[in-house]
């Protein structure tokens, strides 16, 4: 067995089923032996950024590690971006990464691999010899899941047609739910239950798994607190008539009013990152509980006044059963009242302040009805652009898992691979992808072959207004000419029809109307592009 053998035997051994990549002089045996010899399923991107962000869209929605492999050079920078956006977004990820001969001082592709990519925060773990494969490789998938970032295997080429030993590759990871004991911090946290006349939970994507959402519900009733979600938390508490959304800067006004009138924030799961402090606003001069599964999150971002490091539904059975031996009341935040004012706003429809322009339709509108016509059980991917204020609180899923956002590293662009791998993890739903059109153009276009190859149900959804959205603000918030962030691209309806997408231009309601009939009627084994016009000057700013 030689080397580029037993690193794809070691991907079958541990489970892996599905890789993501691009071929090259490093990696194409390796791919090979993992298709014929292993049986495995391999998707090859048309960039080698579209193949780590296939990864990590499959990570974010099937909840294992994902595995994308590139060859050397060019190959691995073309990666940088991606690996970033893996890191901030905390994913665990492996990626496979052909590396130039040691002795070849002058190969035109050669680089210092290493370098760039520990400069990514990426962790870096070197294939050291034909005797080490196995051990080499589960070390970094074992670093992937416990460190929660993207960690590359550096495969050198004059490796691989080394003959390599019999080798089995074995990976486990333990149980690593807990609770918190009794002790002076959880005694804290009760005593300003206690004194709590306005508690609000919050809920992030670490509380995500259903049993941990009960809890953290049944805590919620206890004390009688309102719910609220981080952006990464979509979904968490659906069934919940005291849901009063999305804590943070995109929150809705009956959020800021509960959030903004609270004296305690009990946070499971959650960063509690600036956005969804409200860039300070809703967190300021309030007591806050955060429990998290991880130590060293718990303060990083927002200071705190009790951290819990537990499993968060556990530990909100514990609190609820010490509230209980304490026969501590309710707050009484909740109330008939309060359930009226969410159930008024939930009914009532946004629209955009200013009327768009002839020919264009309300982004607001675009999203309640996407949110209304697509099946309620799918998969929704975002890139990064000003209409993520009408994505992140209009359009709903069931569960955080169910949502993957591109916003880590703030780059525009990332969103057509992860909906790719999303959608490979999709498990025959439909996945809905929700992009600009600048993110669309510079990072979407090429990758459209590869999502009409594979035949997946993904809709894609341009919310087209012809402009750079951050930059077309900084211009109008200073009256200056924001000609410049302007763009006049084609139109991309028949550039999709020319990759094999179904597709369709939205101008106004009637076309609005008729996409969403053809959504329901569409084809899934082939991708939907809807081109969605869309008033620069009234689309609404963050």
């Amino acid at each position: 067995m030689k080397v580029h053998e037993a690193i794809a035997r070691a991907l079958a051994d541990i489970g892996v089923t599905q890789l993501f990549g691009l071929i090259g002089d490093a990696n194409l045996f390796m791919v090979d032996s993992y298709i014929r010899d292993c049986k495995g399923k391999y998707i090859g991107a048309v960039h080698e950024a579209g193949a780590v962000l296939m990864a990590l869209g499959h990570a974010r929605v099937s909840e294992q590690i994902g595995v994308a492999t590139v060859t050397h050079g060019p190959a691995l920078t073309n990666t940088l971006t991606t690996l970033v956006e893996g890191v901030k977004a905390a994913t665990p990820m492996v990626l496979l990464a052909g590396d130039t001969p040691a002795d070849d001082r002058e190969h035109p592709q050669k680089v210092d691999q290493r370098a760039f990519i520990e400069a990514t925060g990426a962790g870096f773990e070197p294939l050291r010899s034909p005797k080490t494969v196995a051990e080499d490789l589960t070390r970094a998938f074992h670093r992937a899941r416990l460190e929660r970032r993207p960690v590359v295997l550096n495969m050198p080429i004059e490796l691989q047609w080394l003959d390599a030993d019999e080798q089995q590759a074995k990976l486990y990871f333990p149980e690593t739910r807990s609770v918190i004991a009794s002790s002076a911090d959880m005694d804290n946290a009760i005593g300003m239950l206690a004194s709590s006349h306005r508690p609000v939970v919050i809920g992030g994507r670490d509380a995500r798994d259903p049993q941990v959402e009960a809890a953290i519900l049944r805590f919620a009733e206890r004390i009688q607190a309102p719910v609220a979600v981080s952006v990464r938390g979509k979904g968490l508490f659906a069934s919940d008539p005291f849901n009063v959304g999305i804590c943070g800067t995109l929150s809705n006004p009956v959020a800021l009013e509960v959030i903004g009138a609270s004296d305690c924030l009990i946070v499971f799961g959650a960063s509690l990152n600036k956005f969804t402090s409200g860039l300070g606003g809703l967190t300021r001069g309030k007591r806050i509980i955060q429990v998290n599964p991880v130590a060293s999150q718990i303060g990083r971002l927002t200071p705190v006044d009790v951290g819990l490091v537990g499993d968060p539904g556990l530990t909100a059975d514990a609190m609820v059963k010490w509230l209980d031996e304490a026969e501590i009341p309710g707050s009484g935040y909740r109330s008939d009242e309060l359930r009226q004012k969410i159930s008024a706003f939930r009914e009532s429809p946004r629209r955009m302040k200013r009327a768009p322009a002839a020919g264009t339709v309300d982004l607001f509108e675009l999203m309640q009805a996407l949110n209304q016509s697509f099946p309620k059980d799918r998969v929704v991917v975002n890139d990064t652009g000003r209409f993520l204020v009408g994505a992140w609180p209009d359009i709903d899923v069931q569960n955080p898992r169910d949502y993957v956002d591109t916003i880590g590293f703030a780059s525009i662009g990332l969103g057509v691979g992860a909906a790719i791998g999303a959608a490979v993890a999709a498990n025959g739903r439909p996945t809905l992808l929700i992009a600009g059109d600048g993110g669309f153009m510079m990072g979407g276009v090429s990758e459209l072959a590869t999502m009409v190859e594979h035949q997946l149900d993904i809709v894609i959804v341009i919310c087209n207004d012809s402009s750079y959205g951050a930059e077309y603000i900084q211009y109008a918030a200073r009256d200056m000419d924001p000609s410049t962030s302007l763009k006049r691209w084609p139109d991309f309806a028949p550039i999709a029809s020319a990759f094999g997408l179904q597709s369709l231009t939205v101008r106004g309601k009637a076309d609005l109307d008729a996409a969403m009939t053809a959504i329901a009627q569409r084809d899934r084994k082939r991708p939907f592009l809807i081109d969605a016009k869309l008033d620069a000057a009234a689309m609404p700013r963050p």
